[in-house]
C-alpha cells in the first residue's frame, strides 16, 4: 500500500508537480473534448454547406430538366457510400428547425432561387433520432445501408435535405457526416505530446530551481554532523534565498557561541591555576606532614576538576576538519591500544568500512568507553556492526555487573559517578560517558547503554553513514 501511495503521490516536488500538471491537462483536455462534442451541429454545418448543399443544387438542376422515367436512375446513380437520394410525392414530415437548421435552408434557398419552387427543409441529427435509411426499393445500394447502420455508432452523424420540385414532389437526400470522437487517435496523440512536453519542462524547472535547496539540505546534514561548512550562496528563488540566510546566520550564531564559550572556560581555567600553584606553594610550608597532604591532595583534585572541564567543553566544540577512515581499523587501533598495556580488550574483525567523522574526537569517545568497559566490567569486547538503514553501530560490551535501569541515563550527565568509593584513582571524574556522548551527537550520532542479558553492559555508537562507502582504503 505504501509503494502504491508513492507511486500516486511521489515524495520529490518535481514528481508531485509533473503529477498535478499531467493530471490538469487531461482534464483540460477532457473538458476542450465535452466542449467539441456540443458543437456537432456546428461541425455538421460546416461540412453540409460545403458539400451536401452543392450536391443537392446539382441534383435539383439535373431533375429538373430530366424525363420523370429518368430520375429514379439517376438518384439511385448517384447514390453512394454513406449518401442517398430519391424523389417521392410525400413531403417530409413537419416540425420546427433548429437555427442552425434555418441557416442551412436559407442558404440552400438562395442558392435554388429560379430552380426550385418552394422552400427546402433540413433536419441535423446527431443522436439517431430518425430514421437514416432510404426507402427500400430495387436501385437502392449495399453500401448506403452499411454506412447508415455504422451511422448509428457513436462518432457519425446524419443530415436530412428536401427539396419541393416543380411536378409537386419532393426530392430527399440524406447524408453521414463523420463527427470526431471523444478518443481517437489525434486526441490521444495529442494528449501524450502535451504531457511529455509538461513533464520535461516541469522537471527542468524544479530542478533548476530547488539546486540551491539540495545544497541546504546537503550542508545542514554536514552540520549536524559536526562538520565545518562554509556560508552558502543566497541563489535561487525568493523562499530559498531566504531559508539559507536563515541557514547562514544560525550557523555563524552558533560558531560565535562555541567560541565564546571556549574562550571563556579557558580564561576561567587560567585563571585558576595562578591561585591554585599559589596554595601549594603555602601548603609546601604546612609543618603537620598530613595536613599538608590532606591539602595538597585536595588541591590537585581542584586541579583535575579545571582541566576536565575544560576537556569536557572542547569535546563539545568542532575543532577538527572531517576526514573518511576505516571504522573497521580505527575500532583495532585502539583496542590494541588497551591490550598492549594488559587490559582485556577484544576486537571481533567485522567488514571494512569507510566513514565521513573526525577520527581524533572519535578515537577518545571510544577509549572513554573501553576505559569504563575495563575498569567496571573487567574486560572489553568491541565489534563494529553490519551498517543498516543510514546507520553503523560500534558496540562495546564488557563482562561486569551492570547498572540499575534507573540509573542508565543518569550515568551520562557531567560529574556524576556511579562508583561507591568516590574516589578519583577508582572512579575518574564521572565525565568518560558525558564527553563520549557529546562527541557521539557532534556527530550526529546516538550513544546508548544497556544491560546485557548474560549480565554486563552494553555501549552501542550508533553514527550515520552519509557519504560512507564500503572497502578499505
Amino acid at each position: 500500500m505504501s509503494r502504491l501511495a508513492r507511486i500516486l503521490w511521489p515524495r520529490s516536488l518535481a514528481g508531485r508537480l509533473v503529477l498535478l500538471l499531467v493530471a490538469t491537462l487531461a482534464i483540460a483536455q477532457l473538458l476542450l473534448i465535452t466542449v467539441l462534442q456540443t458543437q456537432n451541429d456546428s461541425v455538421i454545418v460546416g461540412i453540409v454547406r460545403g458539400q451536401a448543399l452543392s450536391q443537392t443544387v446539382t441534383l435539383v438542376r439535373l431533375i429538373e430538366t430530366m424525363e420523370p422515367e429518368d430520375v429514379d436512375r439517376l438518384t439511385s446513380a448517384f447514390g453512394s457510400r454513406g449518401l442517398c437520394a430519391w424523389v417521392s410525392p410525400k413531403p417530409p414530415t413537419p416540425r420546427t428547425m433548429t437555427r442552425a437548421e434555418e441557416s442551412l435552408a436559407n442558404l440552400l434557398s438562395r442558392r435554388l432561387h429560379g430552380v426550385a419552387p418552394g422552400r427546402p427543409e433540413v433536419h441535423i441529427d446527431t443522436d439517431g433520432t430518425f430514421d437514416r435509411n432510404c426507402p427500400e426499393r430495387p436501385g437502392d445500394e449495399p453500401p448506403w445501408r452499411e454506412a447508415s447502420t455504422q451511422g448509428q455508432r457513436p462518432g457519425y452523424g446524419a443530415v436530412a435535405l428536401s427539396v419541393p420540385l416543380s411536378d409537386q414532389r419532393w426530392l430527399h437526400l440524406k447524408a453521414l457526416v463523420s463527427l470526431p470522437g471523444i478518443w481517437n487517435r489525434a486526441t490521444l496523440l495529442s494528449f501524450l505530446i502535451s504531457s511529455l512536453a509538461v513533464s520535461f519542462v516541469t522537471v527542468a524547472c524544479v530542478r533548476l530551481q530547488t539546486r540551491s535547496l539540495r545544497s541546504l539540505a546537503d550542508a545542514s546534514e554536514r552540520l549536524g554532523r559536526g562538520e565545518r561548512v562554509t556560508a552558502l550562496d543566497l541563489r535561487g528563488p525568493a523562499e530559498v534565498a531566504a531559508a539559507t540566510l536563515a541557514f547562514n546566520t544560525m550557523q555563524q550564531r552558533l560558531s560565535q557561541f562555541m567560541h565564546d564559550r571556549m574562550r571563556l572556560l579557558a580564561a576561567i581555567s587560567h585563571d585558576l591555576r595562578t591561585p591554585l600553584t599559589t596554595l601549594r606553594l603555602k601548603a609546601e610550608f604546612v609543618d603537620d606532614q598530613e595536613v599538608r597532604a590532606d591539602i595538597v591532595a585536595t588541591i590537585d583534585e581542584l586541579v583535575a576538576i579545571c582541566e576536565a572541564t575544560l576537556a569536557f567543553t572542547r569535546a563539545e566544540a568542532i575543532s577538527e576538519d572531517t576526514q573518511t577512515v576505516d571504522l573497521d581499523a580505527l575500532c583495532a587501533d585502539v583496542v590494541e591500544e588497551f591490550a598492549s598495556v594488559g587490559a582485556d580488550a577484544q576486537m571481533t574483525p567485522g567488514s571494512p568500512f569507510r566513514l565521513p567523522c573526525r577520527p581524533v574526537a572519535l578515537r577518545r569517545a571510544l577509549r572513554n568507553l573501553l576505559d569504563n568497559a575495563v575498569r567496571y566490567g573487567h574486560s572489553a569486547r568491541v565489534s563494529v556492526l553490519e551498517p543498516g538503514p543510514g546507520t553503523v553501530t560500534i558496540r562495546v560490551e564488557d563482562a561486569g555487573t551492570g547498572l540499575a535501569e534507573d540509573l542508565i541515563e543518569e550515568a551520562f550527565k557531567p560529574f556524576v559517578r556511579l562508583e561507591p568509593s568516590r574516589s578519583t584513582e577508582t572512579g575518574g571524574m564521572g565525565l568518560g560517558l558525558a564527553i563520549a556522548r557529546s562527541i557521539v551527537k557532534a556527530h550526529g550520532g546516538e550513544l546508548t547503554l544497556a544491560n546485557r542479558p548474560g549480565g554486563g553492559l552494553k555501549a552501542e555508537m550508533i553514527l550515520p553513514t552519509a557519504g560512507s562507502t564500503p572497502g578499505r582504503s
